[in-house]
C-alpha cells in the first residue's frame, strides 16, 4: 500500500474554513485512499469536516498532508493543489482593506 506525504501552504486569506474544508472532504471521499492532515501535534482525517476545522489551518500555515492507499498519489496531488490554489472570491488582497469598509 502506497504512503506519501507532502507539505502544503495554506494560501487562502481566510484559512481552511467551512467552504474549502467541505470541498476537501468531498475530494478525499472520491479516492481509494485515506488522507490525513497534520499541524503541530494535531491530526485530522480527510473525511471529517469537524476534525479538519479543529486543525486550525490559517493563512500562511504549512500543513503536512499524508495519503495512504491505492490512489494515494492522485489524492495527495489533487488535494494539495486545491489547498495551495483555493482563494475566496471575497478574500481581500494586500492593500484592499479600504474596499471592505462600510
Amino acid at each position: 500500500m502506497d504512503t506519501i506525504t507532502q507539505h502544503v501552504k495554506v494560501n487562502n486569506r481566510q484559512g481552511l474554513h467551512m467552504r474549502p474544508v467541505a470541498e476537501i472532504s468531498k475530494l478525499a471521499y472520491s479516492f481509494d485512499a485515506i488522507v490525513a492532515f497534520h499541524k503541530n501535534n494535531k491530526i485530522a482525517h480527510g473525511h471529517s469536516v469537524v476534525e479538519m476545522l479543529m486543525l486550525g489551518a490559517f493563512y500562511g500555515d504549512v500543513i503536512k498532508v499524508t495519503a495512504i492507499g491505492k490512489d494515494a498519489e492522485d489524492a495527495l496531488k489533487t488535494i494539495a493543489d486545491y489547498i495551495e490554489n483555493y482563494t475566496d472570491d471575497f478574500s481581500p488582497q494586500d492593500g484592499d482593506a479600504d474596499s471592505f469598509a462600510a
